[in-house]
Order: structure tokens, then sequence, then C-alpha cells
């Protein structure tokens, strides 16, 4: 797994965690606004980097090879880790396993509490279909991705993802994803908690996983944006969602 590095390793470090079937590119907008006070770490997950064939088997295995890269750098502490959707799960394994420390942990919309498994085969369901289209171009689903995962824009490296990505992959994502439940009683009391979600689609999922988080964790925030779909602002609108972070991260 490739790790990113950017800016000065003098400076706290802001580690950016993807989501599923998201490129890495995404961040480009978030490195350029934050690589000149902070250094910068971007792990590209397994299944995600196209230089690199990879392929994902659990997420205890990449928050290893994570936190084996971070150590090995002597970088113990993060300052701000940002798990974007499926990324906020690997975040709050690195955050519960505590072989590093930090003083944020944001997650946004990431399902942190189980599907059940008629919910997770219905979504391996739905992403195979999906993604099978999209590798074969139908002009439909690639269209509807436009301005909805990804701006036009990063549309190419988003289609070169999913011709790279694995069935099996997907399918191993999205069922580790439909069976984690967020440990209510990680012990890191200097740590504070943000969960940002949308109020448009799945709002209860995400409303429940706000929740849980709440209820456990006391030093947490829990913000919902009403009427936005699942990672919008951050995904579509990355100047305006910079902004709004930088209330959170500065």
């Amino acid at each position: 797994m490739r790790i990113l590095e950017y800016g000065n390793t003098n400076n706290p470090t802001i580690m950016l965690v993807h989501g599923f079937e998201s490129p890495y590119q995404i961040w480009i907008d978030y490195i350029e606004h934050y690589k000149e006070n902070y250094h910068i770490l971007v792990p590209i997950l397994p299944g995600h980097d196209v230089q690199e064939k990879s392929e994902f088997n659990s997420f205890d295995d990449t928050a290893k090879e994570i936190e084996n890269y971070c150590i090995s750098k002597s970088i113990n502490h993060i300052y701000a880790i940002y798990g974007m959707s499926m990324g906020g799960v690997l975040t709050s394994y690195l955050w519960k396993n505590k072989r590093l420390t930090f003083e944020k942990v944001i997650l946004e919309s990431s399902p942190l509490l189980p599907f059940g498994k008629y919910m997770t085969q219905m979504l391996i369901k739905q992403y195979l279909s999906i993604t099978k289209k999209a590798r074969e171009r139908n002009q439909k689903v690639v269209r509807n991705a436009i301005n909805t995962m990804v701006t036009e824009d990063m549309l190419d490296v988003f289609l070169e993802l999913l011709d790279n990505i694995s069935d099996e992959t997907i399918k191993k994502y999205l069922y580790a994803v439909g069976q984690f439940k967020l440990p209510s009683d990680i012990d890191t009391p200097n740590t504070q908690i943000i969960y940002f979600y949308g109020g448009k689609i799945n709002e209860f999922v995400f409303r429940n996983v706000a929740k849980y988080i709440k209820k456990n964790y006391k030093n947490s925030i829990t913000i919902c944006s009403k009427g936005k779909g699942h990672c919008e602002d951050a995904l579509l609108h990355s100047n305006e969602w910079i902004d709004r972070l930088d209330k959170y991260i500065i």
C-alpha cells in the first residue's frame, strides 16, 4: 500500500483517508490547502491504487500496515485524521488500536454500526452491478456519477479506479463494513471526536451512528448537514467544505 506524503515533516500531521471506490485524488484541494502548515499523509487503500495492484483483505491488516509505516517514520502522534465514508471505518480501527495517538478524529458519513446481513448483501449486489456498468461505460451510470460521486474533472481517475478494483475486493470491503461496530469504550479521553453526516440519503443510518457516538463519547461533536447527500460537500464542493473543516482543524 502506498502512503503519499506532503508538506514539512516537522509540522503537525494530518492523515486523509478516502472512501470506498473513491480515488485518492479527491484530496488534491485539501492537500494544497493544508500542506504549508501541516505534514499530510494520504494512504491509498488496497484495491484503489491503479499504479500498484493490490487486494483488500481486512481492516485489521490495512490499519496495521499504516501503523507500521507511521511508527517506522517516528510518527507516533497524528494531530488530526479525517476519514470519509468507508475511510471512517479504517480511521476507527486506527483510533481503537491505540498504537498511534490522535488529537482529533474526524469522521464523515461513516457507517460505524452493523448493517445486518440483508442490507450488506443488497449493497454488494448493487455495487457489483454499478461497477460492472461503469466498466462498460454505460452512459447513464457514468452520467449519474458526475456531481454525485465525483466532479467532472475527476471522472477519468474515478473510472480508471473502477476498471482496476476487483469484484473480490468490493465484496470483502462491503462485508467488513457491514459487520463493523465502533466500540463504545475506546479509552482516549484527550481525543476529540467530530462526526459529520448528511440528511438526504440514508439519514436514519448515520443519525443512529451520531446518537451512538454522542452517547458513548463525551468529547464528541455531531453535525448534520440537512438536505445534503452522502459526503456531498466534501466531494463536490471541496473549497467550501475546507472552510468549514478549518473551524475544527485549525
